[in-house]
């Protein structure tokens, strides 16, 4: 066999495994080509995507760098090395990749969209997202992906009635998430598989409002976590101790759905929602018998009407807010999380504490915010890590200054437990509005810190975190028998 063509049969097998999700034998085919034609950019590039795929962003990394180094107008190389700088927490060089895509291919709807998701979660800025893919619109390429970046901005930059924005989501939804419909069947009698499926089994809040109720969930069922993302630590094990583990992360929707199925889940409970978008557009195509939504993404209805109901409680999901949701809202009495806080929390609670905070997602402080201002705060310090971004500090202090507003300092805290200590050392923290405070409400009430809110909530569900917070402190000893009890009607 000459080398073009073993080279050929090898490039036909390795994408073959590529296909099929088959990272690790992709891999060593992809590397196997390389070797055999060291100058070809393309091949390169098809190893660095597998890398990436297999949770392997060092390997990924040179790939793409030899690649671009070859050929340095391979765009898609640029692109995935934007991905990959922002996940090791470097987004001045994702910036400048994302930039360079567009220098080779201007107006490239990858690298607009690209920039837009790293000004909302990065440098916390939703008019600047909007603005960035709005030449997007009329692309049919792009469009949804652009409808979709500037619904989440809304959710944070407000601007639009809850009915508007709730329709919106609804009307996205139908156009773009949803899949044939799966062979359906009831869920068996007595102790049930429930699959639980989130891209934040971690330290997040999905762990920290959740956990309790998962563990009492545990006791009487049995948990099959489908994990959508690629984030250990030790709350992934604390999560992993009570049940079974199913690697799911960069898995498309239909073989998602597949998945679910095949592991013959009675109930599945989302824990991803809008942060999710390739899941829910799994939970479409009903691949259990009963499907809930409950923390994590939970920021306004998923658009699902097949789905079986909307975990809230009466606080947050009111009389009068049903229309605002395409799920039908199942609430939890006593409220709809129980806090399980981190064992570092109790050596900040006792801090001495002075002055007033605005704290969290800098991407929550706009106009709205100033419209729900409690009276009297005059002064603020800023904690945030966003906050290390001169950009994000400059359109903060610029805003606070035109409402005279002053800022005492700004922390920059550098995790989570020096996040806390910022926090414990305040005498009250400030909500936002229209994205209230959620863990951030919670954590601030359990260190013995006041939550300061004015103005009337909207009706949003992001828009009222913090009313559960408030009354229970985010703790509700009977979750636990709640959820047992939901998951088995």
């Amino acid at each position: 066999m000459t080398i073009e063509a073993e080279l050929h049969s090898m490039l036909l097998a390795a994408q073959a495994r590529r296909d099929a999700g088959q990272w690790e034998q992709a891999a060593r085919l992809f590397r196997r080509a390389e070797m055999l034609a060291p100058g070809a950019a393309d091949i390169k590039h098809n190893l660095a995507l597998v890398c990436f795929a297999k949770g392997d962003p060092l390997g990924a990394r040179a790939a793409a760098e030899r690649a671009v180094r070859l050929k340095p107008e391979l765009w898609q190389s640029h692109a995935l090395l934007a991905r990959l700088y922002q996940g090791a927490g470097d987004p001045g060089g994702a910036e400048i990749a994302w930039r360079t895509v567009l220098k080779h291919s201007p107006g490239n709807g990858t690298a607009l969209l690209g920039l837009a998701d790293l000004t909302m979660n990065e440098f916390a800025d939703p008019v600047a997202t909007i603005a960035l893919v709005e030449p997007l619109a009329h692309n049919p390429a792009f469009a949804a992906d652009a409808e979709l970046t500037t619904l989440m901005a809304l959710l944070y930059h407000g601007g639009i009635s809850a009915e508007a924005l709730s329709a919106r989501l609804i009307a996205f939804s139908r156009a773009n998430l949803r899949l044939p419909q799966l062979p359906q069947r009831r869920p068996r009698a007595g102790r049930r598989r429930i699959g639980i499926m989130s891209p934040f089994l971690s330290a997040s809040p999905a762990y920290y409002l959740a956990y309790s109720g998962l563990q009492a969930l545990a006791q009487a069922h049995d948990l099959i976590f489908f994990t959508r993302g690629t984030r250990f630590d030790w709350a992934t094990e604390r999560l992993r101790a009570l049940g079974q583990w199913i690697e799911a992360a960069h898995v498309e929707p239909g073989q998602l759905a597949q998945r679910i199925a095949d592991a013959d889940i009675d109930v599945l409970i989302d824990m991803g929602g809008w942060s999710d978008v390739p899941g829910l557009k799994a939970l479409s195509a009903r691949p259990a018998p009963r499907i809930y939504k409950w923390v994590g993404g939970q920021s306004a209805t998923t658009g699902l009407d097949m789905i079986d109901g909307w975990i809230g409680d009466g606080w947050q999901c009111p009389p009068g807010v049903e229309a605002l949701y395409a799920e039908p809202i199942v609430n939890i009495a006593g409220g709809y999380v129980d806090y399980s806080p981190p064992d570092m929390l109790a050596a900040h609670a006792g801090l001495p504490k002075r002055g007033v905070a605005l704290v969290g997602n800098p991407a929550k402080i706009g106009e709205a915010t100033f419209a729900n201002w409690p009276s009297g705060v005059d002064r603020v310090i800023l904690i945030d890590r966003r906050y290390a971004h001169p950009r994000v500090r400059d359109r903060i202090t610029e805003l606070l200054a035109r409402h005279a507003i002053a800022v005492d300092r700004i922390v920059t805290p550098p995790n989570h437990e020096a996040y806390l200590r910022a926090i414990g050392g305040c005498e009250a923290i400030v909500n936002t509005q229209p994205y209230a405070a959620g863990l951030t409400a919670v954590e601030a009430l359990a260190l013995g810190v006041k939550l300061l809110s004015g103005g009337v909530p909207g009706g949003l569900f992001c828009a009222r975190h913090h009313l559960s917070h408030l009354q229970t402190g985010g703790r509700n000893s009977t979750l636990g028998a709640q959820l047992r009890d939901l998951v088995a009607r």
